[in-house]
């Protein structure tokens, strides 16, 4: 009886643990789901992405907005933790680190803009996010990384011009984007030649 009675007591945590992989794959799912389809992407849609029954997602997200709040609320803390490490890299490669990661995951998954999803967007994440940004353009700007007239503005735009890269340059979009990133810091950096880093995405 006394084994009997341990035995259940340690189950509540393997089924914690089932709920919680459970949950990252719908989640999972959804986040791919959602940056093909954007705001058209149905529950139905993410539960064919998952493998499961619609029922079996509506029982852990009531309803898409739901869903699309978790959603995004993961991927901009990934974004915020990506700006994060740029930051504390070095001063001189730090827009490079940051256009190369949180600019190209901005732009390669245009269906998790925050602009698309008005009031279920992270507003709090999305300041952090551009909280970061100003630091870290700030911090370029004060080694002599970037021309003096670098703004975050010009990070925005190589967002814009990297999202148009991704929606017609089919597979090899990915390559097209970085080469393209390496191109742009060449002007940001008044002169400066690319770096190695830079060069890697050129070939």
């Amino acid at each position: 009886m006394a084994r009997a009675s341990k035995a259940r007591k340690a189950e509540p945590p393997a089924l914690r643990r089932d709920a919680a992989e459970n949950r990252e794959r719908l989640t999972a799912a959804a986040q791919k789901v959602f940056t093909a389809l954007g705001t058209e992407a149905t529950m139905e849609d993410v539960a064919s992405a998952a493998g499961v029954g619609p029922a079996t997602l509506y029982r852990r997200f009531p309803n898409k907005d739901a869903l699309v709040q978790v959603v995004l609320e993961q991927f901009f803390r990934h974004l915020i933790a990506l700006a994060d490490d740029a930051l504390r890299g070095p001063p001189e490669q730090c827009v490079e680190a940051y256009l190369t990661t949180v600019a190209h995951e901005l732009a390669s998954k245009r269906g998790l803009a925050h602009g698309l999803w008005g009031h279920l967007a992270p507003r709090a994440l999305v300041a952090e996010l551009e909280e970061r940004t100003r630091l870290l353009v700030e911090r370029a700007r004060s080694v002599g990384a970037v021309e003096k007239q670098f703004t975050v503005g010009d990070i925005a735009a190589t967002v814009w011009a990297l999202r148009g890269i991704f929606q017609s340059g089919g597979p090899a979009a990915d390559a097209a984007s970085r080469r393209h990133v390496a191109f742009l810091l060449v002007g940001f950096r008044a002169g400066r030649p690319p770096s190695r880093r830079s060069n890697a995405f050129t070939g």
